[in-house]
């Protein structure tokens, strides 16, 4: 059994959250139970929904790369592997919803992947800093405008998703690290994606603070 310290409540429904408040529950000895609410079927529209926005977001992403390749050429076509990079990303995020999995952490575990990937991919074709200067940064400014989206798209189940939210928010502050470091000399997108990491976690604090702190307070029993 579940308890709400909140409501003062037991559950016995076999749930993480509290019917009445959204809070998360804690764990309690005594009887468990099978769900005693109804099965709601799958709103396919909404994952129709974000499977478009990501595919504008490859796009636009795609296309941008391109432009800045074009602009800023010196041999080396990286635009193709950035291209390629953001439409791997889009592909699992899309096959992850499709099949009910946690998007955020496959958002998360690809994000993290594919900036590896690029980065050991630079070094084979001649060190040049395209992977660090441009796909990293934009990488995670998809990642986190994506979660943000899913948890717009499911605000209700947002505690299945802060933990990775946070985790994207954080790891997207690693370019402006980098620039500090003057591993990265191109600041401009480095800049968009630490904004963009930035608001981010602002709005996990502002908008679900209570949230937050219950699904921290669960995970890491403190």
């Amino acid at each position: 059994m579940k308890t709400c310290r909140r409501c003062s409540v037991n559950v016995l429904d076999n749930t993480d959250i509290c019917p009445l408040c959204r809070t998360v529950l804690t764990e309690f000895d005594g009887i468990t139970a099978d769900s005693i609410y109804p099965k709601i079927d799958v709103n396919v529209r909404k994952y129709n929904f974000i499977a478009r926005i990501f595919l504008f977001l490859s796009i636009v992403g795609g296309v941008t790369a391109i432009v800045v390749n074009y602009i800023t050429y010196n041999g080396v076509m990286w635009s193709l592997f950035t291209s390629a990079a953001i439409l791997y990303f889009w592909a699992a995020v899309i096959h992850s919803i499709k099949h009910h999995i946690n998007a955020a952490s496959k958002i998360f575990v690809q994000t993290i992947s594919l900036s590896v990937l690029v980065v050991i991919m630079d070094f084979v074709l001649g060190y040049s800093g395209w992977a660090v200067n441009y796909v990293i940064p934009n990488l995670f400014s998809i990642a986190n405008i994506a979660v943000l989206i899913i948890i717009i798209v499911n605000r209700m189940n947002w505690h299945n998703y802060v933990l990775y939210q946070l985790a994207i928010a954080f790891f997207g502050f690693i370019p402006i690290v980098l620039f500090l470091f003057r591993i990265i000399d191109k600041p401009f997108i480095t800049i968009i994606a630490t904004i963009i990491s930035f608001l981010t976690l602002l709005v996990a604090i502002i908008f679900g603070d209570k949230t937050v702190k219950s699904e921290l307070k669960r995970r890491f029993h403190f």
